[in-house]
């Protein structure tokens, strides 16, 4: 069902990188670009790094006898290797991507939302939060892969910055954004709620390529961790004085 079929044959579940249609910015600020923090602007090194090294392996990687000599396959996540003991595949596959699209599209919310979330977390809990997102997300993929036994390969952010975009909204529930084609002004809640919206249409659709089980894992990730974190309690009891 969340099977995208690549040029090379490989199947990838991808991320929000599919979603170029919520595009968007800031309302107000025509040119306004967020100022970028430590852990984000790493997070974003890191994944372009992981991409190049993708692109490096890549030419080797068609000539190989086994598909089992790829970076994908050890490094992103497929539930049945996870359930034999590849442990470490729900916190590397966030850093592989399946395309340059894919790739821009991911680091493109982690760079409007993450952000003001670091700031309020802090670098350090900030990167935590942002791994434990992706990784709690994707275990979420668990759930349809032992209901029917069939399971893609899934790599991408898109988890880890689902969960960013809900906290996010959580902090500023009110920021405006535009989305384009169409200049709507919406706020982050409602961003929230259109890209639910979008995930369950993609679920109908039966063969999105995109891991919608990932996407509502990163989400649900999201919202608990933050209300789990005291410094995002002290902040709220901070403004209601």
């Amino acid at each position: 069902m969340d099977f995208i079929e690549q040029e090379d044959s490989r199947h990838y579940s991808y991320g929000i990188g599919h979603m170029q249609q919520f595009s968007f910015q800031q309302q107000g600020a025509f040119f306004h670009t967020p100022r970028i923090t430590w852990a984000v602007q790493m997070l974003i090194l890191v994944n372009a790094a992981c991409f190049a090294l993708q692109l490096i392996a890549y030419p080797f990687e068609t000539g190989l006898a086994s598909s089992w000599l790829r970076l994908d396959m050890w490094f992103g996540f497929q539930p049945a290797a996870f359930l034999h003991g590849f442990l470490w595949m729900p916190f590397t596959y966030q850093f592989l991507h399946g395309g340059l699209l894919h790739l821009f599209m991911n680091m493109l919310w982690l760079f409007v939302f993450g952000p003001d979330v670091e700031r309020l977390l802090g670098s350090r809990q900030f990167l935590f939060f942002y791994i434990a997102c992706g990784a709690l997300g994707v275990l979420a993929s668990l759930v349809p892969y032992l209901a029917t036994g069939h399971g893609a390969l899934i790599i991408g952010a898109s988890g880890s910055t689902m969960g960013v975009l809900v906290a996010f909204a959580m902090i500023d529930p009110q920021r405006q954004f535009l989305l384009f084609p169409l200049p709507v002004p919406v706020t982050a809640v409602w961003l929230v709620i259109l890209v639910v919206i979008f995930n369950i249409l993609m679920a109908r659709s039966g063969n999105s390529g995109i891991s919608v089980a990932t996407h509502f894992g990163g989400m649900l990730a999201g919202g608990a961790l933050m209300k789990g974190i005291p410094r995002y309690h002290s902040w709220r009891r901070s403004r209601r004085r």
